[in-house]
């Protein structure tokens, strides 16, 4: 009984996955858009859905989570989501160049 189960459990999910695979790479799946980015857009919108919207009570972060350095001017209070998405490109670019020698990684490692 266990083995026919464990038949099962296989076969559907070699089901799912090549599912999950074709429809990936046909784009008909919503999320599957993100796939046809260039790395770097990708990694800033990534960064926006899992670091999320930082206000005043987040300080010193602020937009999308940059940290505020000495002598930075930047207000969660008054910044926009504009200011916000050029600040984490900013910031993205500068951790990439800092990776650099790494390089095809070095947007992996910009990410932690």
């Amino acid at each position: 009984m266990m083995r026919v189960f464990m038949a099962i459990l296989c076969s559907l999910l070699a089901v799912c996955s090549v599912s999950a695979r074709d429809s990936r790479h046909e784009g008909t799946d919503g999320q599957a858009a993100i796939y046809r980015l260039p790395p770097f857009e990708r990694a800033v919108r990534c960064t926006k859905y899992f670091e999320g919207w930082h206000s005043e009570k987040h300080h010193p972060y602020v937009g999308y989570g940059h940290r505020l350095q000495p002598g930075e001017r930047y207000s969660a209070r008054t910044m926009t989501k504009w200011q916000a998405d050029a600040l984490l490109r900013k910031d993205l670019r500068k951790f990439c160049a800092m990776f650099r020698q790494f390089g095809r990684d070095s947007l992996l490692l910009s990410e932690s």
